[in-house]
């Protein structure tokens, strides 16, 4: 970590306009790394049985409210967060703290509604006003240690891993990165838990599009390893990253970070990343 730590650091340095949120980005990462490591997680049985009638099904092996989650636990992470966030920029702490005094906002009931994938961030826009984007993320930051230990362990049990959908095969969610390796192998990266598997280059994860007249995407002049690939049918967007173009390994949470430039540029031209953080899949998982 420390190596991709210190490219934000880099970064920082080289662009004033991303200096707040790139430091905030490296606090927030140094503080889930030392979460994960001190935080006590449940263990989650792997059954082999399970694992391919899943995978063979196209389901996650687990939905987001079957992983073990500890409000509590969460809550007191999504605090110390907030505690970051007030170090590196007191105005939205203060705007933020505002907002959550809402009696529209329960933190148990809004972290519940989101691992039952009710909860978007336009969802708390609606409700909160303005300041409902940034406690949507933090409250997905909240999540990330348990689902991340949990997808590491996961893992760390499967001797190997084929998955054909465009949801992650641990947890469900929604890719946020994507990836081109050698031989032009196309790697998604979980939105969530980090889980990373294969998928075709040339169809659209969100809404499985292979129209090529409905795919495209575009690159920033000067920035030959970075790409955002579009789906003209259902208008979603996804980073990816040549990582045949780096040196080193990739850790898909700092390469958002370092691309929240492409973010800002595939909006503006209309396009979007995908309102729920899960997959909607709609057909009830085998017993």
């Amino acid at each position: 970590m420390d190596n991709h730590l210190q490219r934000l650091r880099r970064l920082q340095e080289r662009n004033s306009n991303y200096r707040d949120i790139l430091t905030l980005a490296e606090k927030l990462l140094e503080e889930k790394s030392r979460a994960k490591k001190q935080g006590s997680f449940p263990s989650i049985p792997l059954d082999p049985f399970k694992v391919r009638i899943q995978m063979e099904e196209g389901f996650p092996y687990l939905r987001p409210v079957e992983i073990p989650v500890a409000p509590t636990q969460v809550k007191e992470y999504f605090l110390g967060l907030l505690k970051i966030l007030k170090e590196q920029n007191p105005e939205e702490h203060e705007a933020l703290r505002r907002t959550m005094e809402n009696p529209e906002f329960v933190f148990d009931r809004f972290l519940r509604s989101l691992l039952e994938n009710c909860l978007t961030e336009n969802h708390l826009v609606q409700e909160l006003g303005k300041e409902g984007s940034l406690l949507f993320f933090f409250l997905v930051q909240s999540l990330k240690p348990t689902f991340e230990f949990h997808a590491e362990s996961w893992r760390r049990k499967q001797k190997e891993l084929s998955f054909v959908h465009g949801f992650c095969p641990f947890c469900g969610g929604i890719p946020g990165l994507g990836e081109i390796r050698q031989e032009g192998r196309r790697i998604l990266h979980c939105v969530l838990c980090g889980t990373e598997w294969e998928y075709p280059r040339l169809k659209c994860p969100y809404c499985e599009n292979e129209n090529q007249e409905k795919l495209t995407y575009f690159q920033v002049e000067g920035e030959a390893g970075y790409r955002v690939d579009i789906c003209l049918y259902c208008q979603n967007y996804l980073k990816t990253v040549d990582s045949r173009e780096q040196e080193g390994s990739l850790n898909w949470e700092v390469e958002d970070y370092l691309t929240l430039h492409l973010d800002h540029l595939a909006q503006e031209e209309g396009y979007t990343r995908p309102a729920r953080l899960f997959a909607e899949i709609r057909q009830k998982s085998p017993e």
